[in-house]
């Protein structure tokens, strides 16, 4: 059967795992790429027929676009692979970049009292917080859980539970589950570990 493969609770396990990695791991170097190039005075280059007043360092040139690919081919792996099994990196890249990245511009502005940096720093942590917001209140145990066992059976998750933009399928089927004490375990405790070898990681290979 087309897709079967998928469905499998490793499949979905793993795809969990390896989302949430690469994400850590694409993220934390670009923020790494952010800080140092805000080092550098907010903007730097390399390569071209032009004289560069700012040479960027080897590792910014390297990390900067393998950053921002990896990101969204680990929201991919998520669509993909974990299938709405887990702390959902659907819905948490979002506000996660954003977020991170405001908090960036923000220490900009209170280490060196750059003005732009306070406005983009706040811009971008208004942009992260609100898809957030709005997906706790369809389902605050989504957001943390995910909507799904791994073997593909669906999370009851209480009265008040609607859809969102992120988790369009009608919540509290007649087939649906309670989540248990290992299901929680499970789901968090992967996200946890992966984001932090993501990290380390990452950490690791930029230097």
């Amino acid at each position: 059967m087309t897709g079967s493969w998928r469905d499998s609770p490793l499949v979905r396990i793993v795809g969990s795992a390896a989302s949430w990695f690469l994400f850590s791991l694409s993220f934390t170097l670009l923020y790494l790429v952010t800080f140092v190039v805000m080092a550098l005075g907010g903007s730097c280059a390399s390569g071209g027929p032009y004289d560069i007043a700012v040479q960027c360092p080897d590792n910014v040139t390297l990390f900067a676009p393998l950053s921002i690919f990896g990101g969204l081919i680990a929201v991919g792996i998520s669509i993909a692979l974990a299938q709405g099994f887990g702390t959902p990196l659907t819905t948490w890249a979002w506000p996660v970049l954003f977020v991170g990245l405001g908090t960036a511009f923000l220490a900009a502005f209170i280490f060196g009292q750059d003005i732009v940096g306070l406005i983009i720093g706040a811009f971008f942590v208004l942009m992260g917080l609100t898809p957030l917001v709005l997906e706790l209140r369809g389902s605050p145990q989504r957001v943390f859980l995910g909507q799904f066992a791994p073997n593909g059976a669906q999370y009851y998750e209480g009265e008040n539970a609607r859809r969102s933009l992120m988790s369009p399928r009608a919540p509290n089927p007649d087939t649906a589950i309670l989540p248990s004490a290992g299901s929680w375990i499970l789901s968090l405790g992967i996200a946890v570990i992966a984001v932090f070898a993501g990290y380390l990681t990452a950490l690791a290979w930029f230097s």
